[in-house]
C-alpha cells in the first residue's frame, strides 16, 4: 500500500469515528495530501469523494479525466463530466452507490475551500443531510508530520534562509519594494523551487502594516526593512520573517523594539512542549510584549500551522486549546507595529519534538541587524 492510500484509510477511520458517511475534497492541498494529485479546476467542480467505507472516486471535468487517472494514489475510479451534462448526475450516481442519505443522522464532510456554488448544488441533491467542514478532521491527519515530510520542510527552510541572505546584498538606495520582491522570486526560481506565497517586502513606515502590499516605495538609508518570504521543497512550505535596518535606523526606538520582539519570539519557542496548548505559546510571546508596554501594538496571532499549505492548523492564538504533539509544525512570529513609523516581526518555523521544540530555520540576529547602506 502506498502512503496516499494509507492516508485515505486513516481518513476513513477518523470519519467513521466521527459518524461522517462521506468526505468531498476539492482541488486543494487536502487533495494533494490524500492522493498526490492536484489540478486547478477553476469554476468547474473537480472533487474527490471519499466514503467512510468503500472505494474513493474522482468526479472531474472530462478534460481532466486522463490526467486524474495518473494520480499517485492509484485511485482508478474517475468519473468525467461535460459542460453540457454538468457534474450533478455523476455526484448523484456516487451518492446512490455509497448509500448516502438513507440515515438522517449521518453527515458529509465538505472541504473548507469547496466553492459555495458547488456546496449549494450538493445540498440540493441531499437537503436533509448534515454538512460539516472537513478541516478539523483533516487536521488530525495532516497535523503530525512524518520524518519524510519534516525532511522536505527542513530543505525548504534551509533554502529560504540562504535566499534571505542573498536578498540583503540586493538592498541599495532607491530600489523599490517590488524590485526586491522580484529579486526574491528570481532567487527562488533559480534555486529550482517555487514560492510558498508572494514575498512581502516593507520599507520604513510600511512595515507597520503586517499585510502591506509591496509597492514602488523606494528604500532610504535609515529604513527598517521587513522581509517575509517562503519557498517549497516537494510541495512543503517554508516561511520566515526578518527585520533589518538599512544603515543605522532613523527611528531611535527601532533597536529596543527589535530586542523586545526577539525576546518574545524566544519566549514562545521556549514554551513549546508536548501536551501544552497552542494558546499557551501565544500567551508566552504576548506576555513579553505586554510587559514592555507594547501589547496594543501586537495585532495578530503568534503563529499558524504549516506543511503542504503555508497556512494550516494548528493556529497559535488566544482561545486555541489544541494540545501540541510531536511532529506538529507552526510559525512563531510575534511583532510590534507602530503606525507611520516602523514595524518589527521575527518568524521561524518550529516543530514539536518529544522534549520541546526545534527551529527549522537559523536564528535571527539577537540585535537589529544593520545592512551597510
Amino acid at each position: 500500500m502506498n502512503d496516499y492510500l494509507e492516508r485515505i484509510e486513516r481518513l476513513q477511520a477518523v470519519m467513521h469515528a466521527h459518524g461522517a458517511a462521506l468526505a468531498v475534497i476539492s482541488w486543494t492541498d487536502q487533495m494533494r495530501y490524500l492522493t498526490g494529485y492536484l489540478e486547478g479546476a477553476h469554476e468547474r467542480l473537480l472533487a474527490l469523494f471519499v466514503p467512510s467505507r468503500g472505494e474513493p472516486a474522482f468526479l472531474v471535468p472530462s478534460m481532466n479525466a486522463q490526467a486524474t487517472l495518473q494520480n499517485p494514489a492509484g485511485i482508478s475510479r474517475v468519473i468525467g463530466w461535460t459542460d453540457a451534462e454538468t457534474w450533478l448526475p455523476g455526484a448523484q450516481q456516487l451518492l446512490t452507490e455509497y448509500g448516502i442519505g438513507k440515515d438522517p443522522a449521518e453527515s458529509i464532510l465538505i472541504d473548507d475551500e469547496l466553492h459555495s456554488v458547488h456546496l449549494l448544488a450538493l445540498q440540493g441533491l441531499l437537503p436533509d443531510v448534515t454538512y460539516l467542514p472537513a478541516g478539523d478532521v483533516l487536521a488530525e491527519l495532516r497535523g503530525i508530520k512524518t520524518e519524510h515530510e519534516l525532511a522536505s520542510m527542513d530543505r525548504a527552510a534551509m533554502l529560504i534562509d540562504t535566499i534571505f541572505e542573498k536578498t540583503l546584498t540586493y538592498l541599495k538606495p532607491g530600489v523599490t519594494e517590488t524590485d526586491v520582491q522580484e529579486f526574491v522570486l528570481g532567487a527562488i526560481r533559480d534555486a529550482g523551487s517555487t514560492p510558498s506565497f508572494k514575498p512581502l517586502i516593507c520599507f520604513g513606515a510600511n512595515g507597520a502594516m503586517p499585510h502591506h502590499s509591496s509597492n514602488a516605495t523606494p528604500l532610504k538609508v535609515g529604513d527598517t526593512v521587513v522581509i517575509d518570504i517562503g519557498c517549497t521543497s516537494d510541495h512543503y512550505c517554508s516561511d520566515i520573517t526578518r527585520t533589518v535596518s538599512f544603515g543605522e535606523p532613523s527611528d531611535s526606538d527601532a533597536k529596543e523594539v527589535y530586542r523586545i520582539v526577539n525576546a518574545a519570539h524566544h519566549a514562545g519557542r521556549n514554551a513549546i512542549a508536548p501536551g501544552v496548548t497552542c494558546e499557551s505559546i501565544d500567551e508566552a510571546t504576548r506576555a513579553v510584549i505586554e510587559a514592555a508596554s507594547y501589547g496594543n501594538r501586537f495585532i495578530h496571532r503568534t503563529g499558524h500551522g504549516i506543511g503542504l499549505s503555508c497556512h494550516e492548523p494548528p493556529n497559535i492564538n488566544t482561545g486555541s486549546t489544541t494540545l501540541l504533539k510531536p511532529g506538529m509544525c507552526f510559525s512563531v512570529e510575534p511583532g510590534i507595529y507602530i503606525p507611520a513609523r516602523f514595524g518589527v516581526r521575527i518568524e521561524n518555523i518550529v516543530t514539536v519534538t518529544e522534549t520541546g521544540g526545534r527551529s527549522l530555520n537559523v536564528d535571527a540576529s539577537p540585535e537589529l541587524r544593520i545592512v551597510p547602506a
